[in-house]
């Protein structure tokens, strides 16, 4: 049974047992105060009198039955089927476009252009792209296909690209491209290195 429908059962479990608490045995005491607030209890106060509480009114609703109380019950919490169902039909894939698993690239400036394709091209709300280096996100969101890390460091990198749904569980994943990042060294400036 789906999360929903079962608290929509709960609810509407307790809302029933809430309702059919007699109300005529409770007992409402009024008292004007001497500077004329009125308080109520429901302990009889010294100088209060009982004030008479009419039942509250109860309706009671037939209980739907059947596939057609599941979708009221959606319905009335606001999740469409179509949009669920969508959401479950789309296949989702990524793959980075650049750098080339194993390049080497010159950053001196410590700067990595990763770019990378999605299906879908536009997530759906509630989806993003989260770009992880060595094991460690460096960057999250919906709306781009193409970032510039800044601060990288100089040795062989490993990077991938995932989409994330709504509850943060991976829907697709990249292959792990490897680059090996250059950069210049400080302590021989001059040199190059391999």
């Amino acid at each position: 049974m789906k999360p929903l429908v079962i608290l929509a059962v709960l609810l509407t479990f307790l809302v029933g047992v809430g309702l059919h608490i007699d109300s005529s045995k409770a007992q409402v005491y009024k008292k004007r105060n001497a500077d004329g607030t009125v308080t109520y209890s429901d302990k009889p106060i010294s100088g209060a009198e009982k004030v008479d509480v009419e039942p509250a009114p109860v309706t009671e609703f037939a209980k739907p039955t059947g596939p057609a109380a599941s979708t009221a019950m959606q319905a009335e919490a606001g999740i469409s089927q179509n949009a669920e169902a969508s959401a479950k039909a789309v296949e989702f894939g990524v793959s980075i476009t650049a750098p080339e698993h194993n390049q080497a690239i010159r950053a001196n400036d410590g700067q990595l252009q990763v770019s990378w394709q999605s299906q879908p091209s536009k997530l759906p709300d509630g989806y993003n792209y989260e770009l992880v280096v060595d094991g460690a996100t460096a960057w999250r969101g919906f709306n781009s296909q193409q970032v510039t890390l800044a601060e990288i460091d100089r040795g062989e990198r490993r990077l991938f690209v995932r989409i994330v749904d709504v509850n943060n569980q991976q829907v697709a994943r990249s292959d792990t491209v490897a680059v090996f990042v250059l950069r210049a060294s400080v302590v021989q400036p001059n040199a190059t290195q391999s």
